[in-house]
């Protein structure tokens, strides 16, 4: 296994069991000596004593700067994993996939059914994320103790540590409940969660800046989306559309997780829950088959029956085309982490909530005219509300299964005049509580604190 150089990325397999070594390493030097003592009976020491053990790493190795192109590697692997799991989890809890399961735990996770003691929840999303997050901050602490001669990247290091780990608090901001931080058992408020993602963006951009290069400019146009976003969420609407202003409108820009087939770790999630494949354990809901505007389908969300039947024995398969027919091809699509298009959104939604319902059409107008279907004008949408009502529909299009949007749509809008219902409250495509295979629907909207935290 070679060390990544300082100015490689992610691509490729990350070596993520560097960090399981390091946090258990102290677990590991144990075990090793208890085996070694037990083992003494009967043996010759001298022989013992030339055995070579590569793989025991000590807490204090990490600490090398010849080391921390490996780490940041590793963390951003971590990152990219748990956000790949967010992103592909938050859909199938909202309103955009019915289950079709046969497994008692995958339907519990599909009908909103997710206590915090589901192991399923709590040592994968839950923790994956809090992992991620842990990862991140420490390696952006050691960095700073470390010289530029030592880490020749050491501020464009600084600046993935902190633009990531944004993205995590937007996550958590947007789509839990609330969470402790570092086992203190105080739970953050949503609003307190995005505040610290604004942060964490704060303190990126100017470190990308300085860290120049394409990837610099990247992390920035990253940065910058993010704390639109985080500025929206907390209705700071000016700072939202400032940041989302300006940003340059180049999709080669655009900010990805990078995904790959091999390693399950590695790979798309939402890739095998979508292949083209009997057995499916979900189906586009019928919200999202056939969605016109103004009687011309939207391709933007192009949902198909497969005639397949889903994992439950009962189910007909829809699927929709944001990943590839096969696992194999899918599995290596990278996950959108933040875009241009997502944006234009913000700025729409700022600008329509700040009563500047010109500027909300005209973006509304644009994707329209990229999607290849009619326009919107005043005569369409000629209230305030209409116009806000609207731009929610646009990202339901054009953000289909991406990002955890429409998780954050459903917990935004719960219980106002734009409320959108989960799956199994009225309004929603089954309104009655139960699904079509009668299946009875739990009340998990937010994504609650797990167990194991709770108990420090």
């Amino acid at each position: 296994m070679r060390l990544l150089t300082s100015d490689e990325t992610t691509e490729g397999p990350v070596m993520n069991s560097v960090i399981k070594t390091v946090l258990g390493s102290r677990r590991v030097s144990t075990l090793v000596a208890l085996s070694l003592a037990f083992g003494l009976v009967g043996c010759d020491t001298g022989e013992l004593l030339q055995v070579d053990l590569p793989g025991n790493v000590t807490a204090g190795d990490i600490e090398n700067p010849f080391l921390a192109a490996t780490v940041r590697v590793s963390a951003i692997g971590d990152f990219e994993w748990a956000w790949d799991e967010y992103v592909d989890f938050a859909a199938g809890h909202s309103d955009e996939y019915v289950q079709s399961s046969g497994n008692f735990t995958g339907r519990r996770l599909q009908l909103r059914d997710i206590p915090g003691d589901l192991p399923q929840y709590q040592d994968n999303i839950f923790g994956r994320l809090h992992r991620a997050r842990f990862m991140l901050e420490e390696h952006f602490s050691r960095l700073a103790t470390f010289s530029d001669s030592e880490v020749p990247n050491r501020i464009q290091y600084q600046a993935e540590m902190r633009t990531y780990g944004g993205f995590i608090y937007v996550a958590f901001g947007e789509g839990f409940c609330g969470t402790p931080l570092n086992g203190d058992g105080v739970v953050r408020t949503p609003d307190q969660l995005l505040q610290i993602a604004i942060d964490q963006f704060t303190e990126a951009i100017p470190l990308a800046r300085a860290a120049g290069g394409a990837r610099g400019q990247a992390l920035e146009q990253a940065a910058l989306i993010g704390r639109a976003r985080a500025y929206l969420d907390l209705d700071q609407y000016a700072s939202a559309i400032a940041d989302a202003q300006a940003i340059a409108d180049d999709p080669s820009l655009d900010f990805y997780a990078t995904r790959e087939y091999g390693e399950n770790r590695r790979a798309n999630s939402m890739a095998n829950r979508n292949e083209l494949d009997t057995n499916q354990q979900s189906t586009v809901a019928p919200s999202y088959r056939d969605v016109q505007w103004k009687g011309v389908s939207d391709p933007r969300v192009n949902a198909t029956n497969t005639g397949l039947i889903g994992h439950d024995n009962a189910t007909i398969v829809w699927r929709h085309d944001k990943t590839p027919e096969t696992f194999t091809a899918g599995a290596s699509q990278d996950v959108i982490i933040a875009s241009s298009r997502e944006a234009k959104l913000f700025i729409a939604e700022a600008s329509a909530l700040s009563n500047d319902l010109t500027t909300a059409i005209g973006i509304l107008n644009d994707f329209h005219t990229a999607a290849g279907i009619p326009s919107v004008d005043a005569t369409d949408l000629p209230t305030q509300e209409d116009v806000v009502r609207h731009v929610i529909e646009e990202r339901r299009r054009e953000l289909y299964v991406e990002g955890g949007h429409r998780q954050r749509d459903h917990l935004r809008w719960r219980g106002t005049q734009y409320n959108i219902p989960y799956l199994g409250e009225a309004g929603s495509d089954h309104p009655n509580g139960i699904d079509d295979q009668g299946q009875i629907y739990g009340s998990t909207t937010c994504f609650v604190v797990a167990q194991n935290e709770q108990l420090g």
